[in-house]
């Protein structure tokens, strides 16, 4: 798969990413392309339905798979295959935690999968 074919799925989940600072596709392909994050993708025959992004971060209570962005369609068709992902590849890479910062609507779609919220971003608009 080429990145032209990830683009398409990650550029909403990068543009409205809650973090800290805003990236863009070039930022997110080169940490792809320097081994600093992995790309996952999720297929149901020949179409790609969700592309994740995610990298190691080493927290204060252990090692993290940390879920940077996260874009796809048709979610209630591959959310339990990409936790299944996820859970592999943070055993790989001996993570204790699975965790991602995101919109509000991914706790409810999350909880039936075990995740829990840690803590909450807030943020007021200076006029």
């Amino acid at each position: 798969m080429l990145w032209q074919d990830f683009r398409e799925h990650l550029e909403l989940a990068v543009a409205t990413h809650p973090g800290e600072r805003p990236a863009d596709m070039e930022e997110v392909r080169e940490s792809v392309k320097k081994g600093q994050a992995l790309v996952l993708q999720i297929y149901d025959g020949m179409d790609l339905l969700a592309v994740a992004v995610v990298e190691q971060v080493e927290m204060r209570d252990g090692r993290c798979l940390y879920v940077r962005y996260l874009g796809g369609e048709r979610m209630d068709e591959w959310l339990d295959e990409l936790h299944a992902r996820l859970e592999e590849v943070a055993r790989v890479y001996s993570c204790r935690w699975i965790g991602l910062t995101g919109r509000m609507g991914w706790k409810k779609a999350l909880a039936k999968l075990g995740w829990n919220p840690v803590a909450i971003q807030l943020r007021a608009e200076v006029v």
